[in-house]
């Protein structure tokens, strides 16, 4: 499978004393290929303007296990601090923090998205596999899907 990435500017009248400046697309680890295009398309005239290309970051692929082994060492350190706290190692509370971790690091967001497309809900159960803190891989596919 191939993800694909396609970002384009079409400009279809004339660009006086403007700049345009293109953004960046960055792909993430996993087992999926991704074809990245980046393309600005102008129909008109170009007077004075200034044009800036955006970047393309493509992060080295990796094997299922190994991301799969990754992301569960990482979870590991963040579930072992909550089970050493009796106030986070409570259910509700340990789920929210897991979903905040999830929601500000949109780079390990999609590492899990990675890892459940390409291990499914199995995958998940071995990332959040931890004997005294309970996050139920339901739970953590819906904060994944959730936009």
């Amino acid at each position: 499978m191939t993800d694909k990435n396609d970002v384009s500017i079409k400009i279809a009248g004339s660009l006086n004393q403007s700049k345009l400046r293109g953004g960046e697309i960055n792909t993430v680890q996993g087992k999926n290929s991704t074809e990245n295009i980046a393309s600005v398309h102008i129909h008109k005239d170009v007077i004075a303007s200034k044009l800036e290309g955006g970047k393309i970051t493509v992060s080295e692929s990796i094997e299922q296990k190994e991301l799969i082994a990754q992301l569960k060492e990482e979870f590991k350190q963040l579930l072992d601090e909550l089970a050493e706290n009796p106030r986070t190692q409570k259910p509700a509370v340990a789920v929210e923090i897991v979903h905040t971790e999830i929601i500000d690091d949109p780079t390990l967001k999609q590492r899990l998205l990675s890892a459940l497309k390409a291990g499914g809900v199995e995958a998940l159960k071995a990332i959040f596999n931890h004997p005294a803190v309970s996050i139920p891989v339901e739970t953590v596919k819906g904060f994944l899907e959730a936009g």
